[in-house]
């Protein structure tokens, strides 16, 4: 009944005369009822264009800012961005944006407790350097949106490796992120990896409907005039697509293979295998929207890399991080290792989602987004401006990708650019531009700043 109300194809000014709702109603007999069976029935939900998707990511410190930003235009040419290279043409570095909510508030240093800002464009100070955001995150938006129209098993995903989860309601509440890969295993195949059986029984179910809904609505539409066929001709478009898809979304997508990482207590392993795990989501369009913390905030420790055998300089014990980071540029030898081994997980990620093939045409990360974001500009000092963004995608094609787009006092200054100060430009900018990549039209994000960066788009 609701499906019908919506579709143009019955309700116009034109049909109505010649087609009543309560003759199509008992024309059209059990197709009617049996379209919303249909839909109920279906493990996933179709889209007229390539699905697009998200993922943001934060990790902290700072960076070792000589060798992580460009001096050219091409954003994987220096020594920690390296990693990337290889996706070079769907890399793009956005250089020149401050947490400008939080300087405007003299919040200047506190980095370390940025992660509420990070992707919402709000903050609230509750005493001291914490903070909280005072609206949704951009995923939780993108989530809220894919929602209108599909119906997915997991609408949103929050992971914390470490730190805490930048994911964020509208009313400024946290979501909660998953820490145990096994544990989010089971939370998004639980409904998708069903035994062979049982997914060839659903299949069949559906195809029965179809085969039953074809032939009535013909028959019904052989009793019509010339443009009432044609308006059920536009419905039966759209049932054909239906049928088209099953094969896809039987098991939620083609190449959908889901395998459990199992519960690895390594830091490292653990990143991996909650990469591995949103590959598999978006391959098997269990989701479209993740929000991951990669990397601790608040500056609590001990956070090491035992992996990257960072030992101290005068000593055999494993480097922490933070005290690394705080050293500044006596220590960038050690935070550029640290630097080069974040991009390489995001390499590893958009790599998996390169060479999955997306059933709109494709690859899934040419119509995906993944945004990687800092808490702060550089470890020794904390500042929220001039803050690391690097994207991963082309969102379907809305981004010109393959380039460092410097914005702000940035965009005109030489040599070492990182060192120009604040550069006036919000953050707030990159994520009301993201909102339009992903077809959800804003003009700001967050509080208090408008405008996009149209050099982006």
């Amino acid at each position: 009944m609701k499906k019908f109300s919506k579709a143009p194809a019955i309700r116009t000014s034109t049909t109505r005369a010649y087609l009543s709702r309560r003759t199509f109603l008992r024309g059209a007999g059990a197709s009617l009822a049996l379209l919303p069976m249909l839909e109920g029935e279906r493990v996933l939900g179709a889209t007229a264009g390539p699905p697009k998707r998200l993922v943001t990511i934060a990790w902290s410190n700072g960076v070792a800012q000589p060798n992580f930003y460009p001096t050219t235009s091409d954003p994987t040419s220096t020594m920690i961005m390296a990693p990337l290279a290889a996706l070079k043409s769907k890399v793009t570095m956005v250089a020149g944006l401050d947490f400008k909510i939080m300087l405007d508030q003299n919040h200047t240093y506190d980095g370390h407790f940025s992660f509420p800002t990070m992707f919402t464009g709000t903050y609230k100070n509750t005493g001291g350097q914490n903070c909280t955001a005072t609206g949704a995150s951009i995923d939780q938006v993108h989530s809220d949106n894919v929602a209108k129209s599909v119906n997915l098993p997991a609408p949103l995903v929050t992971i914390t490796v470490q730190g805490h989860s930048t994911s964020y309601r509208a009313d400024g509440s946290q979501n909660t992120g998953e820490t145990k890969p096994d544990r989010l295993f089971t939370t998004l195949f639980s409904s998708v990896a069903q035994p062979s059986g049982m997914v060839s029984a659903l299949s069949a179910r559906r195809k029965s409907v179809l085969d039953y809904l074809v032939p009535e609505l013909n028959g019904f539409a052989a009793r019509r005039g010339t443009d009432d066929k044609a308006k059920i001709g536009a419905h039966l478009d759209s049932i054909r697509q239906l049928e088209q898809s099953l094969t896809a979304t039987a098991m939620g997508g083609a190449g959908c293979m889901p395998v459990n990482p199992g519960a690895p207590s390594a830091y490292d392993a653990q990143v991996k295998a909650f990469s591995d795990l949103v590959a598999m989501a978006f391959r098997c369009d269990v989701t479209r929207s993740v929000a991951m913390s990669w990397a601790d905030d608040g500056g609590s420790g001990p956070y090491t890399m035992p992996f990257l055998n960072l030992a101290e300089p005068t000593m055999m014990s494993i480097g922490e991080v933070h005290n690394i980071a705080h050293e500044g540029s006596a220590d960038y030898a050690r935070k550029t290792i640290i630097d080069t081994w974040y991009m390489q997980q995001l390499a590893y990620l958009a790599g998996l989602l390169d060479a999955s093939t997306d059933t709109a045409g494709g690859t899934i990360l040419d119509n995906s987004l993944i945004v990687m974001g800092n808490d702060m500009s550089e470890g020794s000092f904390h500042s929220v401006s001039n803050i690391p963004y690097v994207l991963v995608g082309k969102a379907g094609g809305a981004l010109t990708t393959g380039r460092t787009v410097r914005v702000g006092k940035w965009a005109t200054a030489g040599g070492t650019y990182w060192s120009s100060g604040n550069t006036g430009i919000p953050h707030n900018q990159l994520l009301a531009t993201i909102s339009n990549l992903l077809d959800i039209p804003a003009t700001s994000f967050g509080t208090g700043y408008t405008g996009t960066l149209s050099a982006l788009a």
